[in-house]
């Protein structure tokens, strides 16, 4: 009989934790358009998908940073002021615009 009663509590009480947890567990969902995200900022020329790391070396020169292949594949990246290579081995596989949260507040004060 008492074994019957701790099998019956124990769902009770993990419905109840979960129940509980729910109701703290809340988020906003912000929705930004992809051409509205970029547009208070100036346009940059980045390296193309499919470039090699000698090409974006010659067209935008040394990286600030160089940060070394993890993973299989190889992911490396290099990081310029404005924005972040992605390379799979030697080749751009992706490249993103780097976020500066100053240059908006700056505009703002002017």
């Amino acid at each position: 009989m008492m074994t019957r009663q701790k099998f019956l509590g124990i769902p009770f009480i993990l419905l109840l934790g979960f129940a509980l947890q729910a109701q703290y567990s809340f988020a906003e969902n912000i929705r930004i358009p992809v051409g509205e995200q970029a547009k208070d900022q100036s346009p940059v020329d980045m390296p193309t998908k499919g470039m090699s790391k000698e090409r974006v070396k010659s067209l935008f020169g040394e990286p600030l940073e160089e940060v070394p292949a993890k993973g299989q594949p190889p992911i490396s990246r290099w990081k310029y002021q404005e924005f972040t290579v992605y390379f799979d081995s030697n080749t751009v596989i992706h490249c993103v615009r780097n976020f500066h949260p100053e240059e908006k507040s700056a505009e703002k004060n002017q």
